[in-house]
C-alpha cells in the first residue's frame, strides 16, 4: 500500500468514527427466547440530544433523581420513579461533556474549555474556570477537590468551591490518539487517570506528587494508526483495586495502593468495564461480551452473538447485566451462562453512545436523540 492511499484510508476511519450515520448496516439480531419481561416503565423528552455519537454525557442517580445536563445547556433534575422534572434551567453554555454532583452543584466542561459548576437551589452559575483545552469526560469529586482532564493531556485539581487550580499535571501527546479522554478517579487519596499513551498514573490528591505509573497500552506497530494506545474506557475502582482497557487490546488489574499489575488479558476495548464482587465484564472493539473472574482475570463465559452491533459500556442491573448497541437495543445477559435472555428496544435509531445507569429497580439511559428512558423487569 502506498503512503497517500494509507493516510486516505486513514483520515476516512477517523471522519467515519464520529460519524454514526456513516456506519454500515447493523446486522440482524439473534433470534432470542425471552426469559424476562423487560418493559419500559417510562420515557421523557428534554430540551436536546446529548453532544457526539460518544459516551461523554451521563446520568447521576442519586436521592432518588437523575441529573445530568443537555448539548444546549441545559441543566435537569427527573424523578427516578416516573422521570417527572423536579428542576431544570438553562445556561448559556454548550456543553461537551457530561456532569459531576456535589449536593446542590453540578459540574461540567465545554468544547470552549470552560469548567463550570451550577447550583440548583438558585439557578445560577457559581463559577467559571477556563482550562487548557476541551472536556472530554465528566469530573471526579471528593474531599472538595475535583479532578478533570482536558483533550491536551492536562490533568488538573481544582477546588471545589472556588474552581481555583490547586495542581495540575500534563501527560505528552502521541502524534496520534482516539479522540477522547477517560473520566479520571479519585479514590483512597489518590486520583488516578489514564492518557493517551497508554499510561495509568496515581497522584497525590493533597499535592499531585506521582505516586506511581504503568503503562497498559504499550504503542507497537510501523504506522501511527497501529500504535493507537489510549485509555479512553472508563476507569474502575473497587476494592482497592483499579481496572483499566488500552485501545491496542490490553485489560488491566493493579493494586491501587502500588500500582502493581494482579492480572492482565488481551481485550482490545474502546469502552470501559463493569465489575460487581467477583464479576467483571467487558466489551471488545467487535462488540463480543466477555466476562472475567475479577479477582485473576481468568475467563467465566464469552458471548459473540452481538457482535458487529457497537456496544457501549456495560451495566450490571439486577441479576444480569446490560449492554446497549446502536439500533437502540437493549439486551440483558445471564450473568452465570452470559446468554441473552432479552431483547429491548429503548429507543429507536440511536447512534452508539448512550450511556446507561441502575438502581436496584430500574435501568436509566440516556440518548442522544432528546430522551430519557427507564426500563423495569
Amino acid at each position: 500500500m502506498s503512503k497517500s492511499l494509507f493516510f486516505i484510508i486513514l483520515f476516512a476511519t477517523l471522519i467515519i468514527q464520529g460519524c454514526s450515520n456513516s456506519r454500515p448496516a447493523l446486522p440482524g439480531l439473534p433470534s432470542v427466547e425471552s426469559k424476562v419481561k423487560l418493559k419500559t416503565a417510562w420515557r421523557a423528552g428534554v430540551d436536546s440530544g446529548f453532544g457526539e455519537s460518544s459516551e461523554r454525557f451521563n446520568l447521576v442517580a442519586e436521592d432518588g433523581s437523575l441529573f445530568f445536563v443537555t448539548k444546549k445547556g441545559t441543566i435537569y433534575e427527573l424523578g427516578q420513579k416516573n422521570g417527572k422534572k423536579k428542576g431544570s434551567f438553562s445556561t448559556s453554555y454548550k456543553p461537551s461533556a457530561g456532569v459531576t454532583r456535589h449536593g446542590d452543584v453540578l459540574y461540567f466542561g465545554t468544547y470552549e474549555a470552560q469548567f463550570v459548576a451550577v447550583s440548583l437551589a438558585s439557578q445560577s452559575v457559581l463559577w467559571e474556570k477556563v482550562l487548557s483545552s476541551e472536556v472530554l469526560s465528566e469530573a471526579s469529586y471528593a474531599a472538595g477537590k475535583l479532578a478533570i482532564q482536558t483533550s491536551d493531556g492536562w490533568l488538573s485539581v481544582l477546588d471545589a468551591e472556588t474552581g481555583d487550580i490547586l495542581w495540575r499535571t500534563k501527560e505528552d501527546l502521541p502524534s496520534l490518539t482516539v479522540r477522547g479522554t477517560s473520566a479520571p478517579i479519585i479514590a483512597d487519596g489518590k486520583v488516578v487517570a489514564g492518557f493517551a499513551d497508554g499510561k495509568l498514573k496515581a497522584f497525590s490528591l493533597q499535592g499531585g506528587d506521582l505516586l506511581w505509573s504503568y503503562d497498559v497500552g504499550k504503542p507497537e506497530g510501523r504506522y501511527e494508526i497501529e500504535r493507537l494506545s489510549d485509555i479512553d474506557g472508563r476507569l474502575v475502582v473497587k476494592n482497592g483495586v483499579v481496572y483499566a482497557v488500552a485501545y491496542n487490546g490490553t485489560l488491566a488489574a493493579l493494586s491501587i495502593e502500588s500500582g502493581r499489575p494482579l492480572w492482565q488479558r488481551s481485550i482490545p476495548s474502546s469502552v470501559g468495564v463493569a465489575v460487581r464482587g467477583e464479576l467483571l465484564v467487558a466489551v471488545d472493539m467487535k462488540s463480543k461480551v466477555i466476562a472475567l473472574n475479577a479477582k485473576n482475570g481468568t475467563e467465566v463465559w464469552e458471548n459473540a452473538n452481538l457482535v458487529d452491533r457497537d456496544l457501549i459500556t456495560p451495566e450490571f442491573f439486577q441479576d444480569y447485566v446490560a449492554v446497549m448497541d446502536r439500533g437502540g437495543y437493549v439486551h440483558l445477559l445471564d450473568l452465570i451462562t452470559g446468554e441473552v435472555v432479552v431483547h429491548k428496544v429503548a429507543d429507536n435509531d440511536v447512534p452508539s453512545g448512550s450511556r446507561m445507569v441502575a438502581n436496584d429497580k430500574r435501568l436509566f439511559i440516556l440518548t442522544p436523540n432528546s430522551n430519557v428512558t427507564a426500563l423495569s423487569y
